[in-house]
């Protein structure tokens, strides 16, 4: 049995990566990696790529991690979400630079039968959103291209579709199994900030032996990342917003 703990958008959150971490060394899970967005918004994005460089088998570059080291257009982002990339940018090391600059979009793992994405399959590059069955609908063309499991970050949820070569199926809050004429497009949650209103620190199991998947929820230590947060100068916001989960 082979599993893979599957993290994504930690946003340079040290407590939540290092309470995940914790979790994934006393479950004896053998491979760890990251879909991206490993900075953003919050204080310590040095010991987060210093971490993931160590335990990830593949990282991933994610939308932040991009704008980070100029490689999108920082108008994607609204000013106080700028005013933390360009923080960032100040404060990340000249070896965490070059890694996130040296970051695939994509990877895939055909022996597990499955793909890793940031965000939408359809375009890694593009960073468009997979949170509505019309946008895994949008991926029935390229069906025959898709792996069994194709696993997402980026939107902070935990959204699960079911599709084939016509149809999507929302199956989100559904723990997944392989079904042989079905595939997934399947969001991991995020780790370091996420949004479904469940303040927990989340991230995708993936038994490739059993070819089934579902998410872990652990609780952290919000008051000390959310202190950091602000005692840095970031904006106020992403500190309150880890709090409420939203």
């Amino acid at each position: 049995m082979l599993k893979i703990a599957l993290l994504s958008d930690v946003h340079s959150n040290l407590e939540a990566l290092t309470q995940a971490l914790d979790w994934i060394q006393d479950n004896n899970v053998e491979r760890i990696m990251c879909l991206g967005d490993v900075v953003g918004y919050g204080a310590d994005p040095n010991p987060c790529c210093d971490i993931l460089r160590e335990v990830c088998d593949v990282t991933l570059m994610g939308n932040h991690d991009a704008a980070v080291i100029g490689n999108m257009d920082i108008n994607y982002y609204y000013q106080e979400a700028k005013d933390a990339i360009f923080w960032t940018r100040q404060k990340l090391t000249k070896e965490n630079f070059e890694w996130l600059y040296s970051l695939p979009y994509t990877h895939h793992e055909p022996e597990n039968q499955a793909s890793y994405f940031h965000a939408a399959p359809l375009q890694p590059s593009g960073f468009y959103y997979v949170v509505q069955t019309k946008d895994a609908l949008a991926h029935t063309p390229v069906y025959d291209q898709l792996s069994t499991w194709n696993f997402v970050g980026h939107s902070h949820l935990l959204n699960q579709f079911m599709i084939d070569e016509t149809r999507a199926k929302d199956l989100t809050g559904h723990r997944l199994s392989a079904h042989p004429q079905r595939k997934f497009i399947v969001n991991v949650g995020s780790t370091g900030q996420p949004r479904d209103r469940d303040n927990r620190l989340c991230f995708g199991l993936f038994d490739t032996t059993n070819q089934s998947f579902e998410h872990i929820r652990l609780d952290y230590d919000i008051k000390t990342t959310a202190s950091k947060i602000t005692r840095a100068g970031l904006h106020e916001k992403f500190a309150n917003r880890l709090f409420a989960g939203r």
